[in-house]
This record gives structure tokens, sequence and C-alpha cells, in this order.
């Protein structure tokens, strides 16, 4: 749910909750406020990340940059959601060719832990490339083991992985 939708609604209930308790009292208001202050709670601690994540997936970019960088305090997020806030920006910075930020950000996803094998995967397999780019051979090669390691099922990654693999296996042998 988008913030600004998110934040109307917390307005809508509180005024109805509002005009609800100055006209009948507290008894049938309690229950708005209930909602405004959920909806408060998970916006803080959800964010759009899974919306941000869906606009990755889509190509996206822009509209996953527009959507992470609403989230003011990644470090209220839950565990799991900490990890794709860290995912989508280590994958956002990527693509506009910010090697160390990228690195940053998605070494923070892989420590905290994403929650499939596909995405931990194509995590160490970016940060494999980011130190062949920067030719740190040995620590490519170490990533690039650790996303072999989580046995990933997509065809792209798997395909990416064998690629990295042959171009290190040349003239590095």
């Amino acid at each position: 749910m988008n913030s600004r939708v998110r934040f109307l609604l917390i307005l809508l209930f509180l005024v109805l909750g509002v005009i609800l308790h100055v006209q009948i009292g507290l008894t049938p208001a309690w229950y708005l406020y209930l909602a405004a202050l959920i909806i408060l709670i998970t916006h803080f601690v959800f964010g759009n990340v899974w919306s941000a994540f869906a606009m990755m997936r889509k190509g996206k970019i822009k509209e996953a940059e527009l959507l992470i960088n609403q989230i003011k305090r990644p470090d209220l997020l839950t565990k799991q959601h900490k990890a794709y806030y860290h995912f989508i920006k280590g994958m956002i910075a990527l693509q506009k060719e910010d090697l160390n930020d990228g690195e940053l950000h998605l070494k923070q996803a892989s420590e905290i832990g994403l929650r499939n094998a596909n995405d931990n995967a194509l995590v160490a397999l970016n940060v494999s490339h980011i130190y062949y780019k920067q030719q740190k051979v040995k620590d490519c090669q170490l990533y690039l083991k650790k996303a072999k390691s989580f046995s990933p099922t997509d065809l792209m990654i798997r395909e990416k992985i064998s690629e990295l693999e042959k171009v290190l296996a040349g003239p590095y042998n």
C-alpha cells in the first residue's frame, strides 16, 4: 500500500473516530482509533518494501527506487523487510553502476538473510560480479562459490553463475 494512501486512511479513521467520540462517546470510536494505530505501526515495520520489490522484478527500477526511498527509518523494519530493503537498494545502486553502495547493501541483505535460495544466490552472484569488475579475483571466487551453494532453481541465475565461472577459469588459471 502506498504511503500516501496509508496516511489518508489514518487521517480518515482519526477524523471519523473523533467525530464519533464527540457525538456518541468512546465506545463506538475506539475501533477507529485502533485501526489508525495499526495502520501507522504497519507503515513503520513493513514500509513499501514488497511494492518496491514487485516493481523491481517487473523491471520498473525508477518506480522501485521511488517506493524504497519513501522508507525513512529502515532500522524499524522487521528483519525480513530490512533484508529486502537492502537487497532492493543494492540492486538499484548496481543499475546506477555505484559498485560501492551496491556492495554495501547487498552484503547487508546477505547478512540479514533473504527468504529463498534464488534471492540469496542472486545477492551472492551480484557481489561476485562487483568483485570481478574491481579485479578482486579471490573475493569474486568466494562469492561465486557461495552463490552456487544456494543451489538456485532459477535458470537465469544458474546461467550467469556458469558464465562467470567460465570467465574466471580463462586468464586467471
